[in-house]
């Protein structure tokens, strides 16, 4: 609601750049806390309670200072709001008249969730497909990034410190591709270079080496999946409008594709160790479907925009209020 769509993913970065950040200090932040004994509670607890309570105390305090809209914002002045909806307006190429809306738009939303168009091609497509694929890379690569480590030869406690490094190129890699991407604004090329460079780090996983060209293949593989995600959850968000249909489809889209998390957990087994065959094969195998949908979905949605240049969507205009039709809206161009 902040911001335009093509000043959304660095934002988005921003935030999603604390993933790799938890893993490369996380384990041994857990290290520590795993040393105190108190009240009854030894070890292990304490990680949980301690970590826990942090996310909980921070959840609270942003229900208070984080606003909904731009007219929320108790922090803006009356100006700083009005130019806030303003900038709203300046690529909404038709989608809505009202940046900032108070109404309740539950039909729309219903609608939406129904729609055969939005739902084949932008929610199931990306949500169920893309990004699935991608967090499954993700979470297994974060879960088994010590265990993978540990058997290239490192005991326990370097293989945790071990763990640092690939995460940060991972910090890195999402900061420069959100920025680039928003320079280029485009998302689809961003997703076809991240899966490439973590298609490349796996293979170098997978293939019989020393085990420095394996620990050098974390890294591209953290290069390569870290920064995926957020380039997914953007290409959603600005293919979709208004702003509540917006919010829905990110909604389900998170939904869904957390989902990985189910499969990424039995990727790599005790049985496959040390070399993990089938972890990594399962996950080269992932970003190579990513890779194929990033292309697939590029090429329809230059389709679809040429077809709207050519008028080939104008009739919808008939239909009804033009500011409800969002992103089916023939003005609005869908982001590559």
């Amino acid at each position: 609601m902040f911001y335009r769509r093509h000043e959304l993913l660095f934002r988005i970065g921003m935030f999603y750049c604390a993933a790799p950040l938890s893993g490369a200090f996380g384990g041994l932040l857990a290290t520590g806390l795993a040393q105190i004994r108190h009240g009854g509670y030894n070890r292990w607890p304490w990680i949980f309670i301690v970590e826990g309570a942090v996310t909980v105390a921070y959840g609270l305090v942003v229900i208070w200072f984080l606003p909904a809209t731009p007219s929320h914002a108790t922090f803006l002045t009356k100006v700083e709001k009005e130019a806030a909806v303003h900038r709203m307006g300046l690529d909404a190429h038709g989608a809505s008249t009202n940046g900032d809306s108070q109404r309740q738009h539950h039909r729309p939303q219903l609608k939406f969730l129904c729609d055969y168009h939005s739902v084949r091609w932008h929610t199931h497509r990306i949500i169920s497909e893309e990004h699935t694929t991608d967090l499954i890379s993700i979470y297994s690569f974060s879960l088994f990034l010590p265990s993978i480590i540990s058997n290239l030869g490192y005991n326990s406690v370097k293989a945790q410190l071990f763990t640092v490094p690939p995460n940060v190129a991972g910090f890195f890699a999402v900061i420069l591709c959100t920025f680039l991407s928003d320079k280029i604004k485009g998302r689809g090329p961003i997703m076809l270079g991240c899966c490439s460079i973590a298609i490349i780090g796996y293979i170098m996983l997978l293939i019989k080496t020393t085990p420095l060209v394996h620990y050098g293949g974390t890294f591209l593989v953290a290069a390569g999946v870290f920064p995926s995600s957020p380039a997914v959850m953007g290409w959603l968000a600005n293919n979709l409008a208004p702003h509540y249909v917006r919010a829905t489809g990110t909604g389900l889209q998170i939904a869904i594709a957390n989902c990985a998390a189910f499969i990424a957990t039995f990727t790599y087994l005790e049985k496959d160790k040390p070399a993990y065959t089938t972890g990594h094969s399962i996950n080269l195998g992932m970003l190579v479907l990513s890779l194929a949908l990033s292309t697939t979905h590029i090429l329809y949605v230059k389709w679809e925009n040429r077809k709207r240049e050519k008028g080939g969507r104008d009739y919808r205009l008939d239909e009804g209020d033009g500011g409800m039709l969002g992103y089916k809206h023939p003005s609005f161009r869908y982001t590559i």
